[in-house]
């Protein structure tokens, strides 16, 4: 005998209806095991969900009188990290410290952090190289994150962040070779080349002796670079840079020592290095 139309339809929705349990009931399986396996509670994951669709601040800028500048040297293409520099200038004692962090330096996310980038990209690892990151967050928010990264593994509070493109990141910094010289001027284990000045930036420098040239130097650098710290904030820091004296600008490479596998950062020589720096 055959069917009829009603019976096999109802057939039909029931065997729908059931493969819908089923995969519902894996889904929220599968859930539970991954906020289980990373210890994340449900409320976490409310409270990294934005409320409405605009860009969630995840660096505050600040305008710190002992300011912590992170600027990233960055692929024009890919947006990959070449190089990662930290300024430190203390507007009071005008002392002004740029301080090399190699990209290739080795990180260990704390639990905290992890369980945070998790719930944007479950595959990264909890342990990874600081040029690595560009590949696991998302270009809207990759330098952010990498500002909460900065601090937590130099244990400061980043005032705001840069992102210059190396074509104009190579008009100001260049990397110094490294000789007997400048390796006399860091630790026997730790021959990392550092960032500093270039000779056409130094001579760029010298052509600026007021505050209108300054300003005019500072509003058209901000027409090509990315930063959280906006062209009249910036202004604040203005005054001090025109009165430091070039004898109290440093250039350094965090504390740590350098293999073929990665960067390592030595924490304890770090804190003290820094303390120095931060007037501590």
């Amino acid at each position: 005998m055959r069917k009829s139309a009603g019976r096999i339809f109802a057939i039909g929705l029931l065997k729908s209806l059931l493969f819908f349990v089923l995969f519902t009931l894996i889904s929220v399986s599968s859930y539970k095991l991954f906020m289980h396996f990373y210890g994340i509670e449900d409320n976490d994951v409310i409270a990294a969900i934005p409320s409405d669709n605009k860009h969630a601040i995840i660096a505050e800028p600040q305008i710190d009188v002992v300011s912590k500048h992170l600027i990233y040297c960055v692929d024009e293409e890919t947006g990959d990290i070449m190089k990662l520099v930290l300024e430190i200038f203390d507007c009071e004692r005008l002392m002004l410290n740029y301080i090399t962090i190699p990209v290739k330096t080795q990180i260990t996310l704390s639990d905290s952090l992890h369980k945070e980038l998790v719930l944007i990209k479950p595959s990264i690892p909890g342990f990874l190289k600081l040029s690595a990151i560009t590949g696991y967050m998302p270009k809207e928010t990759v330098y952010e994150y990498g500002v909460r990264i900065i601090e937590e593994l130099l244990d400061i509070n980043i005032s705001y962040y840069s992102v210059v493109p190396q074509s104009i990141y190579d008009t100001v910094f260049e990397t110094e070779a490294i000789n007997q010289k400048s390796k006399s001027r860091q630790s026997a284990d730790n021959t990392y080349p550092r960032e500093v000045f270039s000779d056409g930036f130094l001579k760029n420098l010298h052509t600026i002796n007021t505050e209108t040239q300054l300003y005019n130097y500072i509003e058209e650098l901000y027409t090509k670079i990315n930063s959280n710290l906006t062209f009249e904030e910036k202004l604040n820091y203005m005054e001090s840079y025109m009165n430091i004296p070039g004898r109290n600008i440093r250039f350094e490479v965090i504390a740590g020592t350098d293999s073929n596998s990665g960067y390592i950062i030595d924490k304890t020589s770090v804190d003290l290095q820094l303390k120095t720096y931060l007037g501590e």
